[in-house]
């Protein structure tokens, strides 16, 4: 009978989660076919997965069921207002299922572990420093960084959570964006960061995003450098009625006015760039904030961005470009 053994990895779904299967010893047969599979059930709406391999008799194997959590994780659906912090359940049944002599089926099943996983994943530099244990969760659910005061818009809420010297818990409760502290003027402690508080200018707009844990944050735009208007047409043959005066076949033109910007992060250390660079411009989900409207962008980045350049003498900062998912204008 098969056996499963504890899970080596992390609880963040986005690295690997392995657990190894040991294949039950069957003596005596002639010839024998043999084979361990794993059953990964997981998702609000039950969803199941199936892994095997061939083994020999008594053989350890490694399944990495990351993979199926992801698959059940993609399709949750964020918003810029509400904070959630979605996990999902699972559970691993593992059985053999084998031939003896060539023709008698088998199939043992012993229902196992099960346990719960979360969105986001660790950088490589952080997996190497991990060390050999698994451990429950990471010790922050944000990488921004504490080196100096994060430029803040008044009246905004500061959305992080919480500071690098709290650890985690294990159930983190969803958070209401506009419950968090409005940042006032000058200088100020929220949450642990430093934040100084600056009235918001006109090409100033507020970004919200998922990091790479899985979790909501906001950074301040302070300027907008350039728009642009990208307009593509697409034309297509449409098939109709055909009279004297009238073909049969016509072009239909279908054109989309999405605009482009191109921001600027303002001037940063390099801690910050780092976070801009490797958070916010890898973002997936990502809102901007314009005349009150929460709008969903992508972040279009530079196929090479420039970090430090000593030959410069110019302030670090980052420049990128966001494209909006909708057509039209996005002011009112």
């Amino acid at each position: 009978m098969a056996n499963i053994g504890n899970y080596d990895g992390t609880k963040l779904m986005g690295c690997p989660i392995v657990y190894p299967v040991t294949a039950g010893e069957y003596a005596g047969a002639v010839f024998q076919r043999l084979r361990v599979i794993a059953n990964i059930t997981t998702g609000d709406v039950t969803k199941s997965f199936e892994f095997s391999t061939p083994v020999s008799g008594g053989e350890t194997v490694n399944f990495d069921i990351s993979s199926a959590l992801r698959a059940v994780a993609e399709q949750h659906t964020y918003k810029p207002e509400t904070l959630s912090y979605p996990s999902y359940g699972h559970s691993i049944d593992a059985y053999d299922d084998y031939l003896i002599d060539g023709e008698e089926y088998h199939s043992n099943k012993r229902t196992s572990v099960g346990g719960e996983a979360y969105v986001g994943t660790l950088t490589d530099r952080e997996r190497m420093l991990y060390g050999p244990q698994p451990q429950e969760l990471p010790s922050y659910w944000t990488r921004k960084p504490t080196t100096s005061p994060e430029i803040c818009f008044v009246g905004n809420p500061h959305i992080a959570p919480g500071s690098f010297s709290n650890a985690p818990s294990v159930s983190l409760t969803p958070l209401d964006a506009e419950s968090k502290p409005r940042v006032a003027p000058g200088m100020q402690t929220i949450d642990g960061y430093q934040i100084y508080g600056i009235t918001q200018p006109a090409d100033g707009f507020e970004l919200r995003f998922i990091n790479s844990l899985g979790v909501h944050e906001n950074v301040f735009i302070t300027c907008l450098r350039q728009t642009e208007v990208n307009i593509k047409s697409s034309f297509h043959v449409i098939a109709r009625q055909e009279t004297v005066t009238q073909f049969s076949r016509g072009l239909a033109v279908k054109r989309n006015d999405y605009e482009t910007w191109r921001m600027s992060s303002g001037p940063l250390d390099r801690a910050w760039q780092q976070y801009y660079l490797h958070e916010v411009l890898m973002a997936r989900w990502v809102w901007i904030n314009v005349d009150g409207q929460w709008l969903p962008v992508h972040i279009i980045p530079e196929e090479t961005v420039t970090g430090i350049n000593r030959a410069s003498g110019k302030l670090l900062d980052v420049q990128f470009s966001i494209r909006f998912d909708i057509n039209g204008s996005p002011f009112k």
